[in-house]
């Protein structure tokens, strides 16, 4: 059951006077409860630079990603501030589906076809007094510093009950349809956080992030291969004046790869980095002690026979998602090899939250967890993160792609040297301050490791690569970046209204 409301006249934070006001932009925040780093916190870096530039309003989108359940509203007012809850709730829950109980059956299956087939979708302003440090919570405490929330809460809000799996169902049962519509009046853009084919009003242009092709190129690391179907499709139905903006120069060619019309016009602006948590000092034992994880044991009673805490062992740092792309595999191969050849004593910490098709990792990291030498963490704070890259000997990450790539970027942030594929995205990151491996070659990663975290010149290669790391922090800084999308925005002319 859907919104059907028009946005209202609401008291809320005061705009910039026509005048001095250049674009209206309407951001798009679904992804932003989605995990701390990545196309997650991209979205919550976006959103804070652009309502820090001169001239600019910006608004936040609170569109679920799921499908939802969320009431038809008639457009009274004691229902509207309930439904602006509702929406955040869906967000929280992110991609948790309703799922229609088999008993209804076909009724079930017509209900959802009536929401894939509905077209239009309002916008519901979401009032000043209704702006909860629920928003704060759900979209940006994972990035932005605590000093953030009350202008980031002082900054208007729409809900809609336009969702993006209601997006993907329609592309994917009925692409010849015309995409939905969303009513967006009044703003000269509106940005989407990934590729997303939706009608916009006469004057409003839509800006599309576009990260990477992995569900295309790359269909052996991913949960499904319709995944790749519905990608390429989301790409190619965007509105045909839309704007892709680019996280590097590599994300351009894969962009061509799906659609060669929208990477000719295609921008490149990278990811920002966070400005660094506070360099709080925080006990490893302590951190190890609240996020350790013994999902690869598969196994309750590890809770009862884990091996003790070391207080400060010597180690090396990978962090991401569990899944396939990112071969911590191949890194576990190479980090044996080091172990049983030349330090016995160092230990891998990986801090990865649940993936998908994660079983191969799980096996690989089991016996090193029940027996202490690798340490897996999950749901790790920004301060606490920072503070387990800063007292790595390195940070390895040996991935078969990536579109931008934000972990070891951190990392070399908190002053940790990094070990990366040899990848063009990560030799235009970092040119020579990172250590390169084949991810295909478990003694090349070895050899990295080894270099970095056991060899007796260990000490003087970290600091000669830590020695280039401001060169490469800089071009990354939200200062910098905020600039570039400063840039763009002067450049683009919104559709004649």
């Amino acid at each position: 059951m859907d919104i059907q409301t028009t946005p209202r006249p609401v008291a809320g934070p005061a705009l910039s006077p026509p005048g001095d006001t250049r674009h209206r932009i309407l951001v798009d925040l679904s992804h932003a409860a989605d995990g701390y780093v990545g196309i997650a916190q991209d979205t919550r870096l976006i959103f804070d630079m652009l309502a820090t530039l001169p001239g600019v309003d910006v608004a936040g989108l609170l569109m679920p990603t799921a499908r939802h359940d969320l009431p038809r509203v008639g457009g009274t007012a004691a229902d509207e501030m309930a439904l602006s809850a509702g929406v955040l709730h869906w967000m929280a829950r992110n991609w948790a589906s309703r799922e229609y109980p088999r008993l209804l059956g076909r009724f079930g299956r017509l209900m959802e076809l009536r929401s894939i087939l509905r077209t239009d979708h309002k916008l519901l302003r979401v009032r000043l007094a209704e702006r909860s440090s629920a928003i704060w919570r759900v979209l940006f405490e994972k990035t932005l510093p605590p000093e953030r929330r009350a202008a980031i809460l002082q900054r208007p809000f729409y809900a809609t009950d336009l969702s993006v799996m209601r997006i993907i169902d329609r592309t994917m049962a009925l692409p010849g349809l015309s995409p939905k519509r969303l009513d967006a009046t009044g703003f000269d853009f509106v940005f989407f956080c990934m590729p997303r084919p939706v009608r916009l009003p006469r004057g409003t242009r839509q800006i599309v992030r576009f990260h990477d092709a992995v569900p295309v190129t790359d269909t052996d690391t991913i949960a499904s291969w319709k995944t790749g179907v519905a990608h390429q499709r989301l790409v190619r139905l965007c509105e045909p004046d839309a704007v892709f903006v680019c996280n590097s120069p590599p994300s351009v060619e894969d962009l061509a790869a799906l659609d060669p019309r929208r990477a000719e016009r295609a921008h490149v602006i990278p990811c920002a980095l966070a400005p660094p948590p506070p360099a709080v000092s925080i006990p490893f034992a302590a951190i190890v002690e609240a996020r350790r994880s013994f999902r690869a044991l598969g196994d309750s009673r590890a809770q009862a026979t884990r091996p003790p805490v070391e207080t400060a062992p010597r180690y090396i740092l990978a962090v991401s998602t569990l899944e396939p792309r990112k071969n911590f595999t191949g890194l576990i191969r190479g980090w044996e090899r080091v172990v049983n050849r030349s330090a016995p004593d160092l230990r891998l910490v990986i801090v990865g939250n649940a993936g998908w098709r994660e079983e191969p990792v799980l096996r690989a990291m089991a016996p090193h967890v029940r027996a202490g030498r690798i340490i897996h963490l999950q749901g790790l704070p920004q301060d606490e993160l920072a503070a387990i890259a800063r007292g790595a000997a390195c940070f390895a990450l040996p991935s078969f792609n990536e579109g931008f790539g934000y972990p070891p970027l951190e990392a070399l942030q908190a002053g940790t040297p990094v070990i990366v594929s040899d990848l063009p995205v990560f030799r235009w990151i970092f040119g020579d301050g990172a250590l390169y491996v084949e991810p295909y070659d478990a003694e090349s990663i070895a050899d990295a490791i080894e270099r970095l975290a056991a060899a007796p010149d260990a000490d003087m290669r970290r600091a000669e690569l830590l020695s280039r790391r401001s060169a490469v922090i800089n071009r990354f800084t939200t200062a910098t970046i905020r600039e570039q999308w400063a840039a763009l925005l002067d450049s683009l002319q919104p559709p004649s209204r």
